[in-house]
């Protein structure tokens, strides 16, 4: 049933309570029980009720509340956007409420309905590695969730975006392996369905097609975005009747992984296979990584900036910022004429 036909007085009559007491457990009141408070938030769940977030703010005070959902706190990357986030909110006397979906789209959805239960005046997110709530995020629009989406990103979905460009990073980071000297280039590849996967896999063709590369199909794994997934790209590759001689991953875990793989298995790093990321780890740059530092500190900062925009403004027009990047190069692919130095 759509969420528009769903009103207080049904909630209060399916639960034979009052709608005066359906309706300040629906505003956080402190004088409700908290079971009766729980009941009927789990009822206006179950039926699809949602308040107009403009109106329910006028029956409120403001509680300068934002949320943020990251998909997890294993890497330095979301760790580092929340400082910047904070950095900005807190001068303006907000507070931030934190949840780290650990990789699941059910746990994301929880997070973002408990954040909206808990009334916060906005949110800033990044999906996780399969995220399936687009549902959930088309209602929060319609309804006027002031939303800022950072990194992980939903294109189809029409809100506030803070991003690099991941297929032009990805582009230049190939084009360095080629103009090194490598000429069979393996991609792994994350999660199919994320934004960023999809980029760095543009990125990696159109740096192929650009120096006249033949794409092989072979040479291309989705293999995820965790560290440990990392042994499976190499137990594929490594078995090939090719092998190939560079390897550019999606992310730092995945080219770590790869790293540390390659060396059980006694082969060197360049000189047997050269290694790219993406991304920058602090665990990368001991390895001598390559790989593309993306600016975390400005993405949250400037998420948060978006943010409290549109939470003083919900009608300004919808903006994609694409911040600069940069790739820093290191002995994990040296060019092949410097090898033996």
């Amino acid at each position: 049933m759509p969420s528009s036909k769903i009103t207080i007085k049904e909630i209060a009559s399916a639960l034979g309570l009052s709608i005066a007491t359906v309706s300040r457990a629906l505003n956080g009141s402190y004088d409700i029980h908290l079971e009766t408070k729980e009941k009927v938030l789990a009822k206006a769940r179950e039926l699809h009720y949602k308040p107009n977030i403009q109106a329910r703010n006028l029956l409120k005070r403001r509680n300068n509340m934002i949320g943020v959902v990251v998909p997890e706190f294993i890497t330095f990357f979301f760790p580092e956007i929340i400082i910047g986030i904070q950095e900005v909110v807190n001068k303006h006397g907000y507070q931030v409420l934190i949840c780290q979906s650990n990789e699941s789209s059910s746990l994301e959805r929880k997070n973002v309905e408990m954040l909206e239960d808990s009334m916060v005046e906005g949110l800033i997110v990044s999906v996780t590695k399969d995220s399936k709530n687009m549902d959930l995020y088309e209602r929060l629009v319609q309804d006027r969730m002031p939303m800022v989406f950072v990194n992980r990103v939903l294109p189809q979905l029409n809100v506030n975006q803070v991003v690099i460009d991941d297929r032009k990073w990805a582009f230049q980071t190939v084009e360095h392996l080629i103009k090194c000297g490598y000429k069979c280039i393996a991609h792994l590849a994350g999660n199919p369905d994320l934004s960023v996967t999809k980029e760095r896999l543009h990125g990696y063709l159109d740096a192929l097609a650009a120096y006249g590369i033949p794409v092989q199909e072979q040479l291309i794994m989705y293999v995820g975005i965790q560290q440990e997934r990392a042994k499976d790209g190499i137990d594929y590759l490594m078995v090939l009747k090719e092998r190939p001689d560079a390897i550019f991953a999606v992310n730092d875990p995945v080219a770590v992984g790869c790293m540390l793989e390659l060396r059980k298995r006694g082969l060197r790093i360049p000189e047997d296979v050269a290694v790219a990321g993406f991304s920058e780890s602090p665990i990368g740059k001991i390895m001598e990584l390559t790989s593309v530092s993306q600016p975390t500190f400005e993405i949250g900062k400037i998420a948060a900036e978006m943010l409290l925009k549109q939470i003083a403004n919900n009608d300004l027009p919808v903006e994609t910022v694409v911040l600069e990047a940069k790739l820093n190069i290191r002995n994990s692919t040296l060019p092949l004429n410097k090898r033996a130095h």
